[in-house]
């Protein structure tokens, strides 16, 4: 599409999103390149591909998105080359009415305008063909056919005009994009039916004049795409990560008294409760004494932070003491972890590999669905041309490609919501079908299979003033062996050191008393590390340190081994430490690689193919970004998302073998749905073919193949 082709007139003047008094107002969160649309009429995943297919057509477009099953369309521009009311008219040019949303709450209204919008076109085409079908029995009583027929008439315009409208603007929309679609053969029964109806009505020919039946036709196709449209809406949405996250609602002080509030409607300053392991919906000032917050998600570093009153804790920390009670400082949508989580959730379920493959088949069902019927019209028109008319308009009604199309994506949302249930943050729907490729899985060391953090080995004797004097020596330090002196010296008070200095990669010093003391690192064979007490350059004492596996990392481990995974370790780490962590998690020892650097770990995920890689989500991006599928156990959320397809929030691995079981039910619910669509579709054809079924029948049974799939759909949910 080119600049020219936008600047056509459009039938919605949109010029008032570009004047200074408008574009703050629609300007998402005082964005002034991003706008957001709702747009009516999307009803499949070819829909959604050919609206984003406007990115790389459209001058100045960074970004659009569609939210499948909301119909909401976000849109990034560049200001410098294009405007709100210039993609607003590319939209429209497609054959969609977008409408833009001032504010969050006005993607509600507009859908709910929708809704109400088909229920009056519902009630009319009722009351019309209830009207109608009543006439038309009347004549069987002996009344006047050409009298009823003329007051049939009246009652049928409103159908042709009002009620028919969305198939003649879907009928249209296919045209333009030269694609096959249902509501074509609606459009040409509706206006069709009422041609031949008039004609027959002023010749006089009673046995012409078909308002009752297309009427009640129309009026039960309506229904049908009421429910489904239900449906679409209910279940196409993949799971809500602010929802899921518990941070789309708050228990704020009203009146005296704490109580749930959306979080979408909490003000700066409103105070709100958290208890111990709740994620911090915004950036919060803390009213309570103290608290500790651990900060991993933002910061990528697991220690604890002790908060005082007054403080200013960060979105997306998570509670690790009791509860506590904060005041709203900046709403999550402008915080940096709001944003995060902004980023994660652009990903479209229309672009998956799976969908785009049962939209196609969508398309070729509902080809062939139209070639059988074209072909039975003409084959069978010579027996009665009434009842090929009425075979072959049954087999186009009863075909529900719609419900092929849309149990694909279904099957995700649900796999989607199952795995943040689990703990799985993911990046890319195309992780369930990525996962079925996977033969090797390889993980990282320290931060992955062990933790972070080190502990000092039990045994150690230490007088009480050394361990005085090591508080004060580490007191400055951010190292792990520094911490892990005062997570096992906590009852013990620092000594004020002089002259306190840290030398990194190898230790610490300072005077006390006029003695020197030191703390040195030394290197030693096997899986600790260790670190002497020198006073005046005489050692007085030494410590050992390890590491600690993390939670299910042997079970884990065991799981993907008895599943048929090859698990391969790279470390960075020297090789008698590795072979030792290889002896407690039952690596063979062809399967332990140490002493790599991240590069080298990058070239060992990218020749083995059907790879997953499972790493610290910032020291191992390169082979992140290598593998069939990374995931990251460490690091913020933001960084690790950058080179990693899915984040695991939970301390424990039993995320991964999550994901491969995720993935398993995924594709059998894949299968599942294309099967039921598929024998639904040659029953149904077959019956109507045959004269079993006819277009009322029909219409009633459209709606039932979507109604298999979701039953199928929530049974397996379940499991």
């Amino acid at each position: 599409m080119t600049t020219s082709s936008l600047a056509k007139p459009s039938p919605v003047d949109f010029s008032f999103l570009d004047s200074a008094d408008f574009k703050p107002k629609y300007a998402v969160q005082g964005d002034s390149t991003k706008v957001c649309f709702y747009v009516g009429g999307i009803q499949c995943a070819k829909c959604i591909r050919k609206l984003e297919g406007l990115v790389g057509t459209v001058p100045g477009l960074r970004q659009l998105r569609v939210e499948m099953g909301k119909n909401l369309v976000h849109v990034e521009v560049d200001p410098e080359r294009l405007k709100f009311s210039q993609i607003a008219d590319a939209i429209t040019q497609l054959g969609y009415a977008p409408i833009p949303l001032a504010r969050e709450q006005d993607a509600e209204e507009a859908q709910r305008l929708e809704r109400r919008t088909a229920l009056i076109r519902l009630a009319v085409a009722g009351a019309c063909a209830g009207n109608i079908m009543t006439f038309s029995f009347a004549t069987y009583f002996g009344a006047d056919a050409v009298v009823f027929g003329w007051l049939s008439l009246l009652f049928y315009l409103p159908v042709v005009t009002y009620v028919a409208f969305p198939f003649y603007a879907g009928a249209w929309r296919s045209m333009k994009s030269r694609r096959i679609s249902i509501d074509l053969p609606m459009a040409i029964a509706s206006s069709a039916g009422f041609i031949v109806s008039l004609t027959g009505l002023m010749r006089g020919r009673a046995q012409y004049i078909y308002f009752d039946s297309i009427s009640g036709f129309l009026f039960l196709i309506l229904v049908a795409r009421w429910i489904q449209s239900r449906v679409q809406e209910r279940f196409l949405v993949p799971g809500e990560l602010m929802a899921d996250l518990n941070l789309d609602r708050m228990r704020v002080l009203q009146g005296g008294s704490w109580s749930w509030k959306p979080a979408s409607q909490v003000t700066v300053r409103d105070r709100f409760k958290l208890f111990c392991r709740e994620c911090v919906p915004c950036d919060a000032q803390l009213e309570s004494p103290y608290a500790q917050f651990n900060l991993a998600w933002i910061t990528g570093e697991a220690k604890p932070k002790v908060f005082f009153r007054g403080a200013v804790v960060p979105a997306g920390s998570h509670l690790i003491s009791s509860d506590a009670e904060l005041a709203v400082s900046v709403p999550l949508p402008l915080t940096e972890f709001g944003k995060i989580l902004e980023q994660v959730q652009k990903f479209s379920l229309s672009r998956n590999r799976s969908v785009m493959s049962s939209d196609r088949w969508a398309q070729w069902l509902l080809g062939t669905v139209f070639v059988l019927a074209g072909v039975f019209l003409a084959a069978y028109w010579h027996v009665s041309a009434e009842e090929a008319l009425r075979r072959s308009l049954a087999l186009i009604v009863i075909a529900c490609p719609c419900a092929m199309a849309f149990g694909t994506p279904m099957a995700l949302s649900v796999s989607l919501k199952k795995a943040r249930r689990a703990g799985l943050i993911i990046r890319d729907a195309n992780v369930f079908e990525s996962a079925a490729r996977v033969k090797t899985v390889f993980f990282d060391k320290t931060g992955t299979l062990t933790e972070t953090d080190l502990f000092l080995k039990s045994g150690h004797a230490a007088t009480d003033f050394e361990k005085s004097i090591i508080l004060g020596l580490e007191n400055i330090s951010l190292h792990p062996i520094a911490f892990a002196f005062r997570y096992s010296f906590v009852e013990y008070k620092a000594r004020a050191m002089a002259n306190l200095q840290e030398i990194p990669g190898q230790g610490v010093r300072g005077l006390f008393d006029g003695k020197l003391y030191e703390l040195r690192r030394r290197a030693r064979d096997g899986e600790g590390i260790s670190c002497a007490l020198f006073e005046d350059g005489r050692q007085i004492n030494e410590f050992e340190f390890e590491s600690v596996l993390k939670p299910g990392c042997k079970q884990t481990l065991d799981a993907l081994r008895a599943d048929g995974y090859r698990v391969i370790l790279l470390t960075g780490d020297n090789p008698a430490s590795a072979a030792e962590l290889g002896r407690r998690t039952g690596f063979a020892a062809g399967d332990i690689f140490a002493g790599l650097s991240p590069k080298e770990k990058e070239q060992w995920v990218a020749t083995a193919g059907g790879a997953m890689m499972v790493g610290d989500g910032v020291n191992d991006s390169l082979a992140l970004m290598k593998a069939d599928i990374g995931v990251a156990t460490s690091g913020g959320v933001a960084a690790a998302l950058k080179g990693a397809n899915v984040y695991l929030t939970e301390p424990g691995l039993e995320g991964i073998t999550s994901l491969f079981k995720l993935s398993r039910e995924a594709a059998g619910l894949i299968r599942q749905n294309l099967f039921i669509s598929l024998a639904y579709n040659i029953t149904g054809g077959a019956l109507a073919l045959s004269g079993m079924i006819n277009p009322f029948v029909a219409a009633v049974l459209m709606p039932v193949s979507s109604g298999f799939i979701l039953l199928g759909t929530y049974l397996r949910s379940r499991r």
